[in-house]
């Protein structure tokens, strides 16, 4: 959600008015709500439920407002956008939508049919692109660089809280999202742990304030993502910024980002991320992401965005507006 409200400030600070619905801030009675906690995931009851009420704020909009343009992030909402009959559609998917499995395995041919109907389709790396059966343009999500910086790396584990005498792998998810694996990343630290000579900790950071995320990222020593799927993973380019190592699975666009960058590591197999993390560890270096960040800045990505729909409004209403 972090990464989305960073998508949506940099288009108005670009000029772009632009109005937001939620299908998350439903307003029902207390028994509704203690009913949706109840069928929370990804099941079809839960779709339903959250979708017809996303529904209706979305043709109430497209109906009453002077919008040129609906942009729907996710294949998961694609639908309701598509169905409203007047303005055309930008559609965002951002990884496990069309890459996963959800709903039985269901949702990714979902997500094809409604990126064959809308007017533009955006996509987080070429895997994504690669997947569809009509064209998309590959605009990775952007990263606020003024914000993921470098800083000392003892005043940031001070400020933290963590043990300047240990090393700390930074895990930036919750451990029951499957996909991140996290079991994965535990069985990972464990091994480096049984033939490194100084304590290494396992740093699961998944509730801190996203304005809070520098620090844990120059605190720590090394980024660990084993995900199983991912499109443009941001915590990778926010390492990055940081001048934080990597260690990942090749997923997404892991592999393009990292190519150059020092001192990080893409994994072909599950069992090298113990050995990449050693090596990160014992270089005891930082990495030079930072250089290579520019081309998915945050407004890098915003003006891009702008692009899109500059072209889809000339090509539908023949002018050009910003």
């Amino acid at each position: 959600m972090e990464f989305f409200h960073e998508q949506v400030r940099i288009i108005r600070d670009l000029g772009i008015q632009c109005d937001v619905r939620y299908s998350h801030d439903m307003r029902g009675t207390h028994r509704d709500e203690s009913l949706l906690r109840v069928i929370s995931g990804h099941n079809p009851l839960y779709y339903a439920i959250r979708g017809s009420s996303l529904y209706s704020k979305v043709l109430r909009s497209s109906l009453t407002a002077e919008y040129d343009i609906i942009h729907v992030n996710s294949g998961l909402v694609a639908p309701l956008g598509l169905l409203q009959p007047q303005r055309p559609v930008v559609l965002t998917l951002w990884g496990d939508d069309l890459l996963g499995d959800r709903l039985g395995g269901y949702q990714p041919a979902i997500t094809k049919f409604c990126a064959e109907q809308s007017d533009r389709v955006i996509v987080r790396s070429q895997e994504m692109k690669d997947a569809l059966p009509c064209d998309a343009t590959i605009i990775p999500s952007g990263v606020d660089v003024s914000k993921f910086r470098p800083i000392d790396s003892t005043e940031a584990r001070d400020a933290v809280g963590w043990d300047t005498t240990a090393r700390h792998v930074l895990f930036p998810y919750p451990p029951q999202r499957e996909k991140k694996r996290y079991p994965l990343a535990k069985r990972t630290v464990e091994t480096v742990n049984r033939s490194f000579d100084e304590t290494v900790r396992l740093q699961q950071v998944y509730d801190a304030d996203h304005d809070e995320m520098p620090l844990y990222y120059n605190a720590a020593d090394v980024l660990l993502l084993p995900s199983l799927r991912e499109g443009s993973p941001n915590t990778v380019k926010e390492a990055m910024a940081c001048n934080l190592p990597v260690v990942s699975t090749d997923v997404g666009d892991v592999r393009e980002r990292l190519g150059p960058v020092s001192n990080s590591h893409v994994c072909s197999d599950d069992s090298q991320l113990a050995e990449a993390i050693r090596s990160v560890l014992d270089s005891g270096e930082r990495s030079d992401g930072r250089e290579y960040v520019e081309g998915v800045r945050l407004e890098r990505m915003g003006e891009r965005i702008l692009d899109i729909y500059e072209s889809l409004l000339e090509e539908t209403a023949g002018v050009s507006r910003r």
